[in-house]
């Protein structure tokens, strides 16, 4: 009771003036669109900020509450409180005053240039003025037509593989990939890929769990998350599956890269990388070391592949950089005693590594080394991660956090929320244009086999345009969206047994086709329904291995 008289008080003596506080920077036109960002977040508001008198306005509870405010109205004398900590703000519409407080201490009271106004049901005070009064840092950058707001600290800069400011970058229960404009992805523990066209979605039997994703020239292909020994590849346009890459069950795969022509495919417990070359399907072994521990990194420049290894003897890791010719399979240790840092030049004409404190650039035509600075070190690695890196485009880095799929200036670490769902959210892949999303229901809690009501959301860069493109749950997604995708059943194709391709019934499995003369001579040909592969796209199932 005596608060509210104490605030009562206080919004009478609004009517006096005292002390003028200038609040700095000159707005630009009303008519622009005003933009506003608190600790590197962006705003968004039901009644957008307007700018009068070269001063921007922004609805005070919005602004207040995003201080970590509490804020209430007073009707009767229409006027305004927050509180945050001991520090007690209060204004009145139509008067150019605000009060302060600290503490029990006595109340001050500053001229504003610009007073508190009512619009469409909000009432709009000016950003500077009340952030300063909690003391914020505030910034006007005319370039961007943005006020920008620190309450804090400056956050560290953004890394795509760690958390910024609560931000995740990286993915690790299911995969999309763009290929152009198709969208290829699977769900953690399902033996299915799915393709996005723009409009539908069609579904291929997999075999295992496509852990990794790698479309080229036009097909698809992928190795399985666990215990995986074989590269599988599939043709969307016959539905056909084949294994590419198989060491008679010799090898378990850890990654895999698409070099040129060659997918590149490294394995943990034979302490292996081969080569695929995707022309002729043949293999060969780039590299091989019995005492490797694992390989941390692998990329590629002017034809040659690089290989990051490490092992542990005398109490130390040794890293180790390698250099192998995929069309040749010779390989050789280039450096020893480095660090664990390897990527290559955004231009492919080297690579960059570093070791002992010190940065270096190996350039792969001449096979010289020179020393570089940290400074165009970091350049280097950003361009890299710009043009490698799913997470990345040229002004923008997106991830997700909680609920919130969001994105990150590169430039100016400032932070929009580009979608906010009811349940948990994971960033998944973008291009310059469209980002997709997955939300669920149940979570995404490490290996956990339920996804309750799960869905793939696709939607443009600047988050507009929001289409749920897949939901493979038995619930209602969280987050609003347009259109509609299929649903998968549990249960087994009848037609193909759940492997989602049968037998040619032209060709019998044979593959062979009629064969014709040429000058003569009767030649062999393929089939032409199955294209070769003896097998043909379940109609039961479309290829999906489960029943409609």
């Amino acid at each position: 009771m005596k608060r509210r008289r104490f605030l009562s008080l206080m919004l009478s003596a609004l009517l006096l003036t005292a002390i003028f506080v200038p609040a700095g920077g000159a707005a630009q036109a009303a008519s622009s669109e005003i933009f506003v960002y608190v600790d590197g977040e962006k705003l968004t508001f039901d009644q957008p900020p307007i700018a009068r008198n070269g001063r921007v306005l922004v609805p005070f509870r919005a602004i207040f509450e995003k201080l970590g405010a509490v804020v209430e109205w007073y009707p009767e004398q229409q006027g305004v409180a927050a509180q945050r900590g001991d520090t007690l703000v209060v204004m009145q519409l139509g008067k150019n005053v605000l009060a302060k407080q600290v503490g029990s201490g006595q109340a001050q009271y500053f001229e504003l240039d610009v007073a508190p106004i009512a619009l469409n049901g909000r009432t709009l005070v000016p950003v500077r003025a009340v952030s300063e009064s909690l003391d914020c840092n505030v910034q006007w950058d005319g370039a961007n037509n943005r006020v920008v707001i620190t309450s804090g600290g400056q956050p560290a800069a953004a890394d795509e593989n760690r958390v910024y400011k609560d931000i995740t970058y990286k993915e690790v229960r299911s995969r999309a990939v763009f290929d152009g404009d198709i969208l290829y992805f699977s769900f953690g523990g399902q033996t299915t890929l799915y393709r996005y066209d723009g409009v539908s979605v069609t579904s291929f039997n997999a075999a295992v769990y496509p852990a990794e994703i790698i479309p080229y020239g036009g097909k698809v292909y992928y190795h399985g998350s666990s215990s995986n020994q074989a590269v599988y590849c599939i043709d969307p346009a016959t539905g056909a599956r084949s294994v590419v890459f198989n060491q008679d069950g010799q090898m378990e795969i850890a990654q895999m890269m698409l070099y040129r022509d060659y997918l590149v495919v490294s394995g943990e417990d034979t302490n292996s990388v081969y080569a695929v070359d995707l022309n002729t399907g043949s293999s060969r072994q780039l590299y091989h070391n019995d005492g490797l521990s694992n390989y941390i990194n692998m990329t590629a420049a002017d034809g040659k592949i690089y290989l990051s290894d490490y092992s542990y003897s005398n109490a130390a890791w040794s890293h180790s950089i390698i250099e192998a010719d995929p069309a040749t399979g010779v390989s050789r240790t280039l450096y020893d005693h480095v660090g664990s840092d390897l990527f290559c030049a955004a231009d492919g004409s080297g690579i960059y590594f570093d070791g002992d404190g010190a940065y270096y650039f190996h350039n792969a035509s001449t096979g010289t080394r020179q020393s570089v600075s940290e400074s165009s070190y970091n350049a280097a690695q950003n361009d890299f991660r710009q043009s490698n890196a799913y997470t990345w485009t040229a002004d923008w880095q997106y991830g997700h956090s909680q609920t919130k799929v969001v994105r990150v200036n590169r430039s100016t670490d400032l932070q929009e929320v580009l979608y906010q769902g009811s349940y948990q959210c994971r960033c998944l892949a973008n291009n310059d244009s469209k980002v997709v999303f997955i939300e669920s229901e149940s979570g995404f809690t490490a290996g956990s086999s339920s996804w309750g009501a799960t869905s793939i959301y696709i939607m443009d860069s600047n988050g507009n345009n929001v289409k749920e493109v897949f939901n493979n749950g038995t619930g209602t997604s969280g987050g609003s969206s347009t259109g509609g995708g299929s649903t998968v059943g549990s249960e087994p194709c009848a037609v193909c047994g759940g492997d989602g391709m049968v037998t040619c019934p032209y060709c019998r499995g044979t593959g062979q086709g009629q064969s014709i003369s040429i000058m003569g001579i009767e030649t062999p040909q393929s089939c032409t329904y199955c294209g070769g592969t003896g097998q043909r796209l379940c109609s039961g199932c479309g290829g999906s291995g489960v029943k409609n």
